[in-house]
This record gives structure tokens, C-alpha cells and sequence, in this order.
């Protein structure tokens, strides 16, 4: 099916180029009608502005690169008639997909322009390639048409052969006849595709004319059209094992790097997603300033640290981080997130812990602090300390006495949506998890007791009292009805959300009762599925909740939970390795897994 595609989008374009292109118009002759445009005849001036009008596409290549002609007047003729160039952006064969992107393209100013490159760069089934090919070689602006040639480039390549020489040929097809610095970059990758170690070189001069073009002709390139361009080179080279090389273009694109904290983020991401650990401290030596003002960037040359087992300046450089810019609490808990995200628990928690102590309940950076913290600590099954981080706010939401009161309900009610109830259930469910780690199990049923009074139909309290180790008859029985009324509400609620859902009228309050409806499918599925009921619906509302939110890890998780619950292992696995990709920090989505898998061997042990 890609040859095909390849094939009859290609030949729409190169029909739409033979007949635009006509040997009969000689290259000797298109530059002797440039040359009068610059002519102390106005008339004549004006005869050959028309003449080359009238030859459209023929002269695009000549009138581009006489825009920076010498002469001013030509240069701006020229300039002037490439503009005014129409360009048949859509072919009758393009997909729903590229057509709707591209309706009007030739209209829109550059930026909007930009965003549609980029929107086909993102297209499934590699559909965005063809009609990137005619930006390449028909974008007026150049910088749009380079940055068309990096999509393609950065598309994932076809995995066989026959379909790479067959995109090659497509390329060299479409963007060989022309001399534009794009459509010698589509030449290379074409190259690339069939013989990439043979194309390594050919790189290596066009980033150089590139870095030239930068420093002499900004308007025809940028930093990031650059960058971009490095970034590719230093991935062949590296998957050739020709390290030294990989080296020298990394310096490169070092030395690129105008030092700003958002550029020098941007790399430093780049860089750990590839493991170059060495390259992040090369960066730091290089920007010295801001990687000992930015928390953030301090953090990330301490992971480089980690990396490399190098602990004791891992420590050192992460003490350091920590204490800069202190004031600034946003900086921090998005740091303390990320390190979170990275699997820098230690460093996460005292981030955490930093926001806590020098804000006050009253901020809401505050409770997001303890949320984030008291949920990771609970991950880490460390549910002492959790109950510990969360009890504190709890009583003063459930203290109308405390002058916090009102404050700190505004903000669970309407930025968090949650109860101040809710929050005693969640802190007395970790002491009671910590409970049942010490064997205190009379501790266990006193603070599943009191969770269970603040909110009797917490999901999670429930499981706990589910799987209760000393549970007497009294106490199944009651916690079977609470679950079993906990389900039929939540099942009663699923059921007129689905009715509001197929009949409400706005984009946005559409999404408002989707995000509910698929919040209350995923609660009942995961109480189900951790303790009984109908599996099967619980499966199938959990899928439910994913069409609504889709790829959405915690529901993936609860998916999984649910197809185990059910006695299909293979499922359960499958979904749950898709929840860990997506959310790779979550200990208990990794443990959860890890019983799945046990599972599925025990079984085909038997």
C-alpha cells in the first residue's frame, strides 16, 4: 500500500510538473527576461514581468534566486512574482486529511502557514510526505520550505526496502529538476534511504552550507531549521558507530545554542532521551550562568551524574539545585514533578517538601504539593509518610474553626474537585495501609473505620476493607453492601451521564459530561475489578472511560486490573505494559504488571 500511495501521488505532481515545465523554455532564456527586469525601460521592464507571469512554475526555481540579485529592482520584481505564483497545493488523490489542511494555503500568512508544515508533518501512514514534497519545492518563503524537507526527513522511514527506493524515487522525481536548497536535501535523503552510509558525507556539507547560510543569509535560515538539522546528521551517524563524528557534530550544535534557559532545556531533553549523559556536562561547562541559576537545569546535570554512577557529585549538584531560587514555588514543584517523572524519588520528595514549608495552606501551589507528594509516597509504599503529608490538611478542611476554612475548601471544590471528606478517607486509608505493613491489623480497622465514616463510598477504602486480613462476618457483610450500593450508584450515575452525553449541545460542555462520564466508568470498573461483581460490564466500562479519554495511563491501568479480574491474562498484561509506556514513574502500575505476568506463568505452569 506505500508504493501505491507513493506511486499515484507522485504522478499527479510530476504530470502537474510536465506540464508546466516545457523543454521548448531554455534556461538561457528565462535569465535574459530576469535580467530585463531590472531594464532602464519601464516598458521592457514591465513586457518581461509579464512574459515570465505568463510562464508560472517554468521560472519559479530562476525568479527564487533572482530575489537576491544585486540589482534592487529586479530583486524586487522577482520577488513580487513568486509571490504571486498559484500553486495547485491540493491534488484530486490526497487524502480527506491533507486536503482539509491544506484548503487555502496559498492564502495564509507564513506563520499559518508554518503550523499547516508542521500539522502534515504529524499525519498517520506517512499521508503528509507527498504534499510536503510541494512545499519543498513551490513555498515561497524558504525557511518553510527547509523546514517542509525536515519533516520528511523525520517521518519515520518505511521498514522495507522496496518502499524506501520506492519513496526515494518519488523524491528525486518530484524535487530533483530543482536547484532550491530543500530539494537537495530530499536528493540526500533519497540517498539515505537505500545507501545511508554513503550519504554520511553529503550531510556533513550540506549542514556546513547550512551553518554559512545562517551567518550570511539569516533570512533564509534559523537556529532551529539548523538544529534541526544537526540533530538528524548526529542520529545517522551515531547509528553507524561513528562516534568521533557524532562528537564533533554534538560540539556543533552546542555551540549553536544561544544560552537561554528554554534552548538549553530543549537540549538538555534531547539528550537524555539519548542517553548522552557526558554531552549534558559539556553544556554546563559551556553555560556556566545558567546552570547555576535554574533549579532545573541544575537537576538535570545532576541526573547526568546519576547516569554515570557518579553519586557523590550527583548529591552535591542536586543539594545545590535545591536552593536556588527558593521564592519561586512554581519552578519548584514543576522540578519536583519532572524529577518525579524521572525516577528521582529522594530528590522529588524534598522538592515536594520545599513547596510545602514556605507556602501556607491558603496557596494553592500547597496542596498541589501535598497531593503530589502524599500519592508518591503512597506509589513508593511508604504510607506512613503519606497519611503523615496529608492528615494535616485534611483536619483543617473538616475544621470550620480553623481561619483556613473557607480557603481551603474554595480550592478543593473548585480547582481539585474534591471534599474536604474525601481527603480524611484518603490520609485514614494510608494509616491503615501502614498499618497492614506492621501487622497492627487493630490499628488496620480503627483508621478503616474512621475512612470509612468521612466517605463510604471511597473506591480505594473499600478494596482495603475488601481484602481486610481479620475481617469478621459483620464486617464482610457490611463492606460487600457498601460496595454493592457504592456500584449500583455509580452504575445509576454512568447510566444518565450516557444520556446527557448523546444529547448535550456544545463542543465544551460536551467534554465537561465526557470527562465526567468517563471519571464514573473508571471508578466503578476498578472497585469491580478489585473486588467482585460483573467483570465482564467492568471490562466493558473501562474500555468505556478509554474511548472518552483515550491513552489515558490510570484508566489503562484499571483495564488491566479489570481483564485479570476476569481471568483473561493476556489482556491484562497487554494493557498494562501499555499504562507503564505511558506512565513509566508508577510503581504500582510496574507491580501490578509484574502480578500479571506471575500469573500468566503459574497458569501455564499447570
Amino acid at each position: 500500500m506505500i508504493a501505491i500511495l507513493f506511486s499515484v501521488s507522485a504522478n499527479a505532481v510530476i504530470a502537474q510538473q510536465e506540464t508546466l515545465e516545457p523543454s521548448a523554455v531554455a534556461e538561457q532564456e528565462l535569465l535574459t527576461l530576469i535580467a530585463r527586469l531590472g531594464d532602464d525601460d519601464f516598458d521592457r521592464r514591465e513586457l518581461a514581468q509579464q512574459k515570465l507571469k505568463e510562464l508560472g512554475l517554468v521560472a519559479f526555481d530562476a525568479l527564487h534566486a533572482a530575489r537576491y540579485n544585486d540589482d534592487i529592482e529586479i530583486a524586487k520584481r522577482a520577488t513580487y512574482l513568486v509571490r504571486s505564483m498559484k500553486v495547485r497545493w491540493i491534488e484530486p488523490k490526497d487524502p480527506t486529511s491533507v486536503a482539509k489542511i491544506l484548503k487555502e494555503y496559498g492564502e495564509q500568512h507564513v506563520s499559518e502557514r508554518r503550523i499547516r508544515i508542521e500539522q502534515l508533518t504529524k499525519l498517520k501512514n506517512r499521508e503528509g510526505i507527498i504534499p510536503l514534497t510541494r512545499m519543498v519545492r513551490y513555498e515561497s518563503d524558504t525557511k518553510l520550505s527547509k523546514i517542509a524537507a525536515l519533516g520528511i526527513i523525520q517521518y519515520n522511514e518505511p521498514e522495507e526496502a522496496e518502499d524506501r527506493e520506492q519513496l526515494a524515487e518519488t523524491l528525486i522525481s518530484i524535487c530533483g529538476p530543482s536547484a532550491r536548497v530543500g530539494s537537495r536535501w530530499m536528493e540526500t535523503f533519497a540517498q539515505t534511504l537505500t545507501e545511508p552510509a554513503n550519504s554520511l558525507e553529503a550531510w556533513n556539507s550540506l549542514s556546513e552550507r547550512e551553518e554559512q547560510t545562517l551567518a550570511t543569509f539569516p533570512r533564509d535560515s534559523s537556529r532551529e531549521i539548523l538544529q534541526r538539522m544537526l540533530r538528524w546528521q548526529h542520529e545517522l551517524i551515531t547509528e553507524h558507530g561513528q562516534a568521533d563524528d557524532a562528537s564533533v557534530v554534538l560540539a556543533r550544535m552546542i555551540n549553536l545554542l544561544d544560552g537561554t534557559r528554554q534552548t538549553l532545556l530543549d537540549m538538555v531533553e534531547w539528550m537524555s532521551d539519548r542517553e548522552l549523559w557526558e554531552g549534558i556536562e559539556q553544556l554546563a561547562i559551556r553555560f556556566p550562568g545558567e546552570f547555576q541559576k535554574y533549579p532545573d537545569l541544575v537537576y538535570r546535570l545532576a541526573e547526568s551524574f546519576v547516569r554515570r554512577d557518579m553519586m557523590d557529585e550527583a548529591n552535591q549538584t542536586a543539594d545545590q539545585a535545591l536552593e536556588l531560587q527558593l521564592d519561586d514555588v512554581q519552578m519548584h514543584i514543576e522540578t519536583a514533578i519532572w524529577l518525579k517523572q524521572r525516577m528521582l524519588y529522594e530528590w522529588s520528595i524534598r522538592e515536594f517538601q520545599h513547596v510545602i514549608t514556605s507556602t501556607g495552606m491558603t496557596n494553592g501551589y500547597h496542596l498541589w504539593a501535598i497531593f503530589n507528594l502524599s500519592e508518591l509516597q503512597h506509589d513508593l509504599l511508604k504510607h506512613g509518610d503519606a497519611a503523615e503529608t496529608l492528615m494535616p490538611l485534611a483536619l483543617a478542611a473538616n475544621n470550620e474553626k480553623d481561619p483556613n476554612y473557607r480557603t481551603i475548601n474554595g480550592y478543593l471544590k473548585d480547582t481539585f474537585k474534591r471534599t474536604a471528606q474525601s481527603l480524611v478517607s484518603r490520609a485514614e486509608y494510608f494509616h491503615a495501609r501502614d498499618c497492614e505493613d506492621k501487622e497492627d491489623y487493630d490499628k488496620q480497622r480503627e483508621h478503616l473505620n474512621k475512612g470509612f465514616a468521612a466517605d463510604p463510598t471511597d473506591g480505594d477504602l473499600l478494596i482495603g476493607m475488601y481484602r481486610f486480613k481479620k475481617a469478621d462476618e459483620a464486617w464482610k457483610t457490611r463492606t460487600r453492601d457498601a460496595i454493592e450500593n457504592t456500584v449500583t450508584d455509580q452504575f445509576d450515575e454512568i447510566q444518565q451521564l450516557e444520556q446527557e452525553y448523546r444529547t448535550v449541545e456544545g463542543v465544551s460542555r460536551k467534554d465537561t459530561v465526557g470527562y465526567e462520564l468517563a471519571r464514573v466508568c473508571n471508578q466503578y470498573a476498578w472497585l469491580v475489578g478489585n473486588t467482585f461483581g460483573d467483570f465482564k460490564l467492568a471490562v466493558k466500562l473501562s474500555h468505556r472511560s478509554l474511548d472518552l479519554r483515550k491513552d489515558a495511563p490510570g484508566y489503562l491501568d484499571t483495564l488491566g486490573r479489570c481483564y485479570y479480574a476476569a481471568d483473561d491474562l493476556e489482556n491484562a498484561i497487554k494493557y498494562q505494559k501499555q499504562a507503564v509506556e505511558l506512565d513509566p514513574d508508577s510503581q504500582q502500575m510496574r507491580r501490578q504488571l509484574k502480578m500479571f505476568e506471575t500469573a500468566l506463568k503459574e497458569k501455564e505452569a499447570k
